[in-house]
């Protein structure tokens, strides 16, 4: 008696509408997931060239015109300096206030004492951006706009860089060694280094897993195969060519977005995690990183031709506007990468600018990973470690919030 009457009350109409209904939404998922895998889950055809959304239909005048205008604030800092564009040795970091440094912050700048050390709280990251930048407004209507903490360290971090220079590093990275010892840097670091080289930017790789699978990407949550790391950088010189285009893009980036995707209940843009990484994350400063070694080496450049020669017989170097093969620079040069792979300020053409840049391997930087290549933190090729306790993987709620 019981079980025929809690059955009728179970098969009601309505009851019966919803579960026809819950059914069928979890029978075209299914589907759906089956039609992913037949897409080739187990395809390991190297992929050394991403193609962001974000430049799909980028807004290209109003990059130049805030590129133009990023170039006049460097104009005028270095006439004030006598045309001298060496940064200092000064170590940044950024927190909310003084009081949230741990012990990798302190172990960092102790282990560094021939290095400044300074932390950006949020009180003197607002007068950063309104008041000593305040030359282009853009960055500061971009940087207030961010609803999300990470978002405005993201921009912050170029921006610094980028008009002081020095080595930048995430609250969660710790020093396996001085900055001044670490083997990769030496290049760089050594005495005359500077003086002989021209080289403004340094990078590490992060992420170098271009035969990943779409089986393995889903399984990492990847949005692409390979990447840069921001959680640590270093501009031995101010004023980056690169890291400017990194800046325009970032904040071109957010305007696209904000524009695009403003929400009728809460006013301001939502913000996936992918479209965090795209705007003003890693990915942003992979492509500009690739975009401008592109646009400025000679197309019988050493960069180029290995990566023309990487991508035979794979789709995706296709000009949009002239349907010719385009020359130009992927993440081919930079897998597997053993040294650092240095390119100097002056072997870009005569007409063009790109600062020079060193590219380390992913064992000085980006060590403690469990794919790419990377060795345990205790390796001997470790410079600084970096625990990801902010990333998108894990404890991604205090990346995003603070």
């Amino acid at each position: 008696m019981f079980s025929k009457r809690l059955l009728h009350s179970l098969l009601t109409p309505r009851r019966l509408s919803l579960w026809l209904l819950v059914t069928g939404t979890l029978f075209i998922f299914y589907r759906l997931s089956i039609a992913r895998g037949a897409q080739d889950p187990d395809d390991a055809t190297p992929r050394f060239l991403y193609r962001s959304p974000f430049r799909d239909d980028p807004d290209f005048a109003y990059e130049k015109s805030l590129s133009l205008a990023l170039q006049g604030i460097e104009q005028t800092v270095l006439s004030e300096n006598d045309g001298n564009n060496l940064a200092e040795n000064i170590i940044w970091q950024i927190a909310k206030d003084d009081e949230h440094r741990g012990s990798d912050s302190l172990s960092l700048e102790q282990e560094n004492k021939g290095w400044k050390y300074s932390v950006m709280t949020d009180d003197k990251a607002m007068e950063f951006v309104t008041k000593v930048l305040s030359a282009v407004p853009d960055i500061a209507e971009a940087y207030t706009s961010y609803p999300y903490y990470v978002l405005r360290t993201d921009l912050l971090r170029y921006l610094l860089i980028w008009y002081y220079g020095g080595f930048y590093a995430d609250m969660d990275v710790y020093p396996a060694r001085p900055i001044n010892s670490c083997p990769d840097l030496l290049p760089i670091l050594a005495d005359d280094g500077l003086t002989k080289s021209n080289i403004s930017l340094v990078v590490g790789v992060e992420l170098d897993e271009p035969f990943a699978t779409p089986r393995i990407m889903r399984m990492w949550k990847w949005t692409r195969r390979y990447g840069f790391m921001q959680y640590t950088m270093y501009a031995p010189r101010r004023f980056s060519p690169i890291v400017r285009e990194i800046i325009t893009r970032s904040i071109a980036h957010t305007k696209q977005h904000n524009e695009r995707h403003k929400s009728i209940l809460f006013g301001r843009p939502r913000y996936s995690q992918d479209t965090i990484l795209g705007v003003t994350g890693p990915d942003v400063v992979t492509d500009a990183v690739l975009d401008v070694l592109s646009a400025t080496l000679p197309p019988t450049h050493n960069l180029v031709n290995i990566s023309m020669e990487s991508n035979t017989g794979i789709d995706g170097l296709t000009s949009e506007t002239t349907g010719e093969i385009e020359r130009r620079v992927t993440w081919a040069p930079f897998h597997r990468l053993r040294h650092s792979l240095c390119v100097d300020g002056r072997e870009a053409t005569v007409e063009t600018s790109m600062g020079g840049l060193c590219v380390l391997p992913v064992n000085a930087w980006g060590n403690g990973q469990r794919h790419s290549g990377s060795e345990p933190f205790n390796s001997p090729h470790a410079c600084i470690n970096h625990r990801f306790g902010g990333s998108w993987k894990k404890g991604w709620w205090r990346r995003i919030f603070g």
